[in-house]
């Protein structure tokens, strides 16, 4: 039996699905298959059941899983010992992320892959609320609370957001006084399956007596819409840059 054979199988059977592991092992899709098929062949079992959503372990897939388990961790505590070099972090990551968090993470970037050269990061970008199998990403950020789904949740951090505005609009409407009082002004809102994502403040008393101008559930689009006069947008202060030609009316406070 091919060990190779064996490190494919673990990588399948942790992601859910071929193209996925193969992503990982940085093989091709045709090879990851076929090594597949010579490991089935070989133990003269079905490993997986192939579904539409991807790669299910059938009963003697998962008591396969649980003996070679042990082997893994055991080669993989021996090779650290030998090297007995540094921890770096290599291979491939897949992170899920709304699209602004995703724009975040760029800052980040060049002190990580200066740590950990050999670190792949493979984001995932798209709405908060898109539905994600767990076993398809290694990292999913959040910006609500959401059923696990087999993911462990792990500490928090803030986001701090303000109400943002194009210069022309204010020369034409002028800034509110406050959140809770938007009479005579226009806005561009949240798109309401995100809604309830909004900041606290703005959730309990945010937004009142505002003409409603342009809804999305993008932020990038919210900003566009905003810079372009339409109205007042609630947006996340990191993705806002200097020269976005957008003015904070309201800060995070």
């Amino acid at each position: 039996m091919d060990w190779n054979d064996l490190r494919i199988f673990l990588a399948v059977a942790e992601v859910g699905s071929l193209a996925g592991a193969a992503r990982r092992l940085r093989l091709s899709h045709a090879t990851a298959w076929r090594r597949i098929g010579a490991l089935e062949r070989a133990l003269q079992v079905a490993l997986f059941e192939r579904r539409a959503g991807g790669y299910v372990l059938t009963p003697a897939g998962l008591r396969f899983l649980e003996g070679i388990s042990g082997v893994e961790r055991t080669v993989d505590a021996a090779c650290r010992q030998l090297t007995q070099a540094a921890a770096v972090a290599e291979g491939e990551v897949r992170i899920a992320a709304p699209e602004f968090v995703g724009a975040m993470l760029a800052d980040g970037l060049g002190r990580l892959q200066q740590r950990h050269p050999r670190l792949v990061l493979e984001l995932l970008t798209g709405s908060p609320a898109a539905s994600l199998l767990a076993r398809d990403v290694d990292i999913a950020l959040r910006v609500e609370r959401l059923p696990a789904g087999g993911l462990v949740p792990e500490a928090t951090f803030s986001i701090p957001c303000g109400l943002y505005a194009s210069p022309a609009y204010l020369r034409r409407f002028g800034a509110p006084p406050a959140l809770d009082d938007l009479s005579g002004h226009r806005l561009v809102d949240f798109d309401r399956s995100i809604a309830h994502i909004a900041p606290r403040p703005w959730l309990r008393a945010g937004g009142r007596g505002a003409e409603v101008a342009f809804r999305s559930n993008s932020p990038h689009a919210r900003m566009a819409a905003a810079r372009a006069g339409l109205g007042l947008a609630m947006l996340p202060d990191p993705i806002v840059a200097r020269r976005s030609g957008l003015r904070r009316v309201i800060g995070s406070d």
